[in-house]
């Protein structure tokens, strides 16, 4: 039985902060003052910040769907259950999650940011989350 359970949109305000970053130093690297031999060494440095945006913005876009939170310390994403790994980090604009597969190698990382869900679903996760960890010490 889910104890909470939401639809997760795209943060808009995640993307606006990743176009920013990576428009900040796509900037930088186009206003430095390079000498004319290496200008095939500022043309690649351009080309990384540009392929890290656009890997940027779909894995904002990949953090959508409907997510579920269960109990012990386990959550539904994207169709598998999965254990977090360690305590939440909990500010006030997301929910940095630490995801484990039981049986399985590797983990994931989840941001689930504050403007990506409803407000009061939002606190209701904030709160149980908060109750969560407060059972465990």
């Amino acid at each position: 039985m889910a104890l909470w359970q939401s639809d997760l949109s795209v943060s808009w305000r995640a993307q606006w902060l990743s176009l920013l970053v990576h428009g900040l130093l796509a900037l930088l690297v186009l206003l430095m003052p390079w000498p004319i031999n290496y200008t095939l060494i500022w043309m690649l440095l351009l080309l990384i910040v540009v392929f890290s945006c656009v890997r940027s913005q779909r894995r904002i876009h990949a953090c959508q769907g409907t997510f579920k939170l269960l109990e012990d310390g386990r959550v539904c994403w994207k169709g598998h259950e999965w254990q977090m790994a360690r305590k939440p980090w909990i500010i006030d604009s997301g929910i940095m999650l630490k995801l484990t597969r039981p049986g399985k190698r590797g983990s994931l990382h989840l941001w689930l940011a504050a403007d990506s869900i409803d407000s009061e679903e939002w606190r209701d996760l904030r709160r149980l989350l908060l109750q969560q960890q407060a059972k465990s010490h």
